[in-house]
């Protein structure tokens, strides 16, 4: 017996020779993606390894990828073998790349397993680095024939050039705004739903620092940036209002985008970037070389990153340049560690400017954006400051990243300072709602772009039987804002499992939607902090029982690790048999966002200034 298994979407050559190794017989398909109805009906569905064995893959991963930038050739860690100036590639890519491993050690565990099972193995797969960690006469590894890469979007990369245009035509006007701030805040969240803390009417918004931005005064300079799209793969840029004019003419706010013509009007700049490029890849072409195992897959995956890397090369110096033009005293920023953010902050520390982290979701054993090392902290790898919600996190970072304690600052969570508000006004779900009855039961569904897509789908599944089994039960899902493309994705599965009484939403306000919940459900996002600060039932779907978040163990939150075990929590909730310990929650609050109080902007500002 063989078996062929399908990660991909294959193309219309290769489809018919699997269809009639289908119909022949003597051939088991196990496919993770959308098949035509001749094959889907031979698809025995994903095929996995056991839960507990990916549980072990998470951390032993973490670990060897953590680790690994201190580890020395040639007497030189790897961080330094990717250095630049006075920053490091590594730090850039280790999220990206921690995740892209973790699933390649998925994948090589899936099919080596089934390689015990069945005569032969073939995967068609678009995971380049597969083969580098499989090795075995019975398995057929099938790329796709176009893996040289995606052809680019000119049409998205037009439409990216008159934002360009247009946010620097405004910038000319803003000149005068460079000359008076000492601070910095960069804005650059992906706008969604916001509350007005005064009137709690929804607007569009930086919806993790919102109050913090509305509360600078004219000592702080923010610099509002748009997220970077993506120029291929089908990406969609809309030449919308936010996108062209954004709220750069409000007072204080300057556009970032038109910094980086600094670099390409500069040939000493462009010349500049070229001979760090050149570096940085002659030294990760012989650091692979001289690996072997995961270590070789892992330099495998930074080589692969190479024209992200030179996309932030590219604003490091444009933005060395801006800041060498203007002496600023601070900057501060959220999601500190991306790269398209961590190029910036680089950038500024190089020109002598204090670098402030604000926290902007829950940090956990397997958030590799956040874990360092000692001698990583010695190099300085994370930003000279961090506001952070509460004791809890100060203690993890201190013990889990190796952060200095004089470098954190207990600020609450500046997102909250509209609950007081919100909690005093007393809406009802019919008004936030549209076709919602006073009886129903609304089950909020906080859903996340998991990185493991059988999990990811699996939640959905779980979550949308479990509420089909609840009388009165209305579904909304949540979208998290980097599945702004993914309604489809879940109007599918609902329509396969027959749930009508669903809605999904990016655009209602998430605190709107908390307040007039029954019940809210995650696996494991930060959205389930935030429905304790308004004593709501949570429950976690936890089908690896990780419990990254320490929801359940803190008490705060049932534990579901399938869809029946969630449909009774969902019905003891309900009816009254089981009820959320009010001391918990109030021991987490305590513990975890200092106070709800409405004053955590003000905390914020008054640090920065202090600085």
């Amino acid at each position: 017996m063989k078996a062929i298994v399908i990660k991909r979407h294959m193309s219309a050559e290769e489809m018919p020779a699997v269809l009639r190794m289908a119909e022949s017989g003597g051939h088991d398909i196990f496919s993770s993606v959308g098949l035509p109805a001749q094959l889907a009906r031979y698809n025995k569905g994903a095929y996995e390894i056991p839960e507990e064995e990916k549980k072990r893959i998470n951390y032993d991963i973490m670990d060897f990828v953590i680790s690994f930038g201190d580890k020395e050739f040639e007497g030189k860690p790897v961080v330094e073998w990717m250095r630049f100036d006075d920053s490091s590639i590594w730090y850039y890519h280790k999220f990206r790349a921690y995740f892209r491993l973790r699933n390649l050690k998925y994948e090589v565990a899936e099919v080596k397993k089934l390689s015990t099972e069945y005569d032969s193995v073939s995967i068609y797969t678009s995971e380049s680095l597969l083969a580098e960690g499989i090795i075995h006469d019975n398995i057929n590894i099938i790329l796709p024939a176009t893996s040289s890469g995606s052809k680019w979007n000119f049409a998205s990369l037009f439409k990216y050039f008159i934002i360009l245009k247009t946010r620097w035509l405004i910038n000319l006007f803003s000149f005068k705004k460079l000359k008076k701030p000492d601070h910095i805040i960069m804005d650059v969240t992906k706008r969604q739903a916001f509350l007005d803390i005064n009137t709690l009417g929804v607007d569009k918004g930086n919806y993790v620092i919102g109050y913090l931005l509305e509360k600078a005064g004219n000592d702080f300079l923010i610099i509002d940036e748009a997220v970077q799209p993506k120029m291929s793969d089908g990406a969609k840029i809309n030449l919308s209002h936010d996108n062209l004019f954004g709220k750069g003419s409000q007072k204080g706010r300057y556009f970032g985008e038109p910094i980086l013509l600094n670099y390409f009007l500069s040939p000493e700049q462009r010349k500049r970037k070229k001979d760090i490029i050149r570096k940085l890849n002659n030294n990760l072409d012989q650091l692979s070389d001289k690996c072997e195992g995961d270590e070789k897959l892992l330099t495998g995956i930074y080589r692969s990153f190479r024209g992200a890397t030179n996309f932030y090369l590219i604003k490091y110096l444009a933005y060395r340049k801006f800041f060498s033009r203007h002496k600023f005293k601070t900057i501060t920023t959220v999601d500190e560690n991306s790269p398209a953010i961590r190029c910036i902050l680089d950038a500024a520390r190089k020109e002598g400017i204090k670098t402030t982290g604000v926290q902007h979701g829950n940090i956990h054993d397997l958030h590799p954006a956040y874990l360092y090392t000692v001698a990583d902290s010695k190099r300085k790898a994370f930003p000279d400051h961090s506001l952070v919600w509460g004791e809890f996190w100060k203690e993890f970072l201190m013990s889990k990243g190796n952060y200095g304690e004089d470098s954190m600052f207990i600020s609450g969570q500046i997102r909250t300072d509209v609950i007081p508000a919100l909690k005093a006004a007393g809406i009802n779900k019919e008004k936030v709602i549209r076709g919602i009855n006073k009886d129903d039961k609304l089950i909020v569904f906080a859903s996340q772009p998991q990185r493991d897509p059988q999990l990811r789908r699996r939640a959905a599944e779980d979550v949308m039987k479990a509420v089909k089994a609840t009388p009165d039960g209305f579904l909304l899902i949540k979208l998290h804002p980097n599945e702004k493309n993914d309604r489809n994705y879940y109007a599918n599965i609902a329509k396969e499992i027959g749930l009508e009484r669903i809605m999904i939403t990016l655009s209602v306000d998430l605190y709107l939607l908390i307040s007039v919940c029954d019940i809210l459900i995650t696996c494991f996002s930060t959205v389930g902090t935030e429905t304790i600060y308004f004593g709501k039932p949570l429950i976690i779907l936890d089908h690896l029982k990780q419990d990254i978040q320490n929801y359940h163990k803190e008490g705060v939150a049932l534990q579901a690790s399938n869809e029946k075990e969630l449909e009774n929590h969902i019905a003891n909730i309900l009816s009254g048999k089981t009820s959320i310990d009010k001391e918990a929650y109030e021991r987490f609050i305590s513990k975890y966002a200092f106070a709800i109080d409405g004053k955590a902007s003000e905390r914020a500002i008054g640090f920065i200034r202090g600085l």
